[in-house]
């Protein structure tokens, strides 16, 4: 019951930039898999308090209340109620917190707080009063940034020694970034009509029809600009172009948005998403694994 509360078909989200933000550390052979497991740990804990939250809320205003809404399987089964979700919520974000702050202070670098913090708070404050992030035309941004880039600088500032975090881990932080904004945004534009009937005002109420199609497509090109960019800043080592196949199918996903598209399509553009993360932060935890061998 509470792990079908924490929806666990989308906590590879948050698992893939622990991969990659520890395969970027293979190199200097600075990881420490105690230590990533630490912070793997605690990014699946953020990942499932912030679901569970988002339920829960989600129920209270009416969001979730569209056919094609997906809260999780307990909610709709009627396994759990609105306000045990929540309570689930907080007990993961909770587990998270404390977790966090025995790894800070086991490896001896309690400047991490601060990240976890932001990281507990973000998950709490995405749906939940006063801030609910998610009901503004901040979602994306507040969903993808930590997701992408701050878990997996996080998870390499945490085991890196005294060269730091590779620049590899921004760029490939990157892309799984706008890859879980487009996740959102293909769930925004799907609940467009109903959010705006209750008032949640993300991006995709704002846009017009042709506007949301373009920012999706938009969304998942920057996996490519930022590829490209990152190979030819050395930013990125040159083995991270085994990642091209799941950047070419991002552009192939992004072909499939259109005008006109009913909910069970921009459901099925988000379910494309899902699968585009973990092929994108995979091969770019291949890659970059690659780099370390040769």
């Amino acid at each position: 019951m509470v792990w079908n509360a924490v929806r666990p078909r989308s906590l590879t989200v948050a698992v893939l930039p622990v991969v990659v933000g520890t395969a970027a550390l293979a190199r200097s052979r600075s990881y420490s898999v105690p230590v990533a497991l630490g912070c793997l740990a605690v990014a699946v804990l953020l990942q499932s308090g912030t679901n569970a939250v988002n339920d829960a809320e989600d129920a209270a205003t009416g969001a979730d209340a569209q056919p094609m809404a997906m809260p999780s399987l307990s909610l709709r089964r009627g396994w759990i109620s609105a306000r045990q979700a929540r309570w689930i919520g907080l007990g993961a974000l909770a587990c998270a917190a404390l977790l966090g702050l025995a790894l800070a202070v086991a490896i001896g670098k309690p400047w991490l707080l601060g990240l976890g913090a932001a990281g507990v708070a973000i998950g709490w404050a995405y749906t939940a009063p006063p801030l609910r992030l998610a009901y503004r035309p901040l979602g994306e941004l507040a969903s993808g940034a930590p997701m992408g880039v701050g878990i997996a600088w996080g998870t390499a500032a945490a085991q890196a020694g005294a060269r730091g975090v590779p620049v590899s881990v921004l760029w490939a932080g990157g892309m799984l970034a706008v890859v879980t904004a487009a996740i959102l945004h293909a769930n925004n534009a799907r609940d467009r009509d109903s959010d705006a009937r209750i008032g949640k005002r993300t991006v995709a109420t704002y846009l017009s029809p042709r506007g949301v199609v373009w920012e999706f497509r938009a969304l998942l090109a920057t996996t490519l600009v930022l590829l490209a960019a990152g190979l030819a800043t050395r930013g990125l080592p040159v083995t991270a172009l085994v990642a091209l196949p799941a950047v070419l199918q991002a552009l192939r996903v992004a072909r499939r948005a259109r005008v006109g598209l009913d909910a069970r399509g921009w459901t099925m553009l988000l379910v494309a998403c899902v699968k585009l993360d973990m092929q994108v932060g995979a091969l770019l935890a291949v890659g970059l694994l690659l780099h370390a061998a040769i």
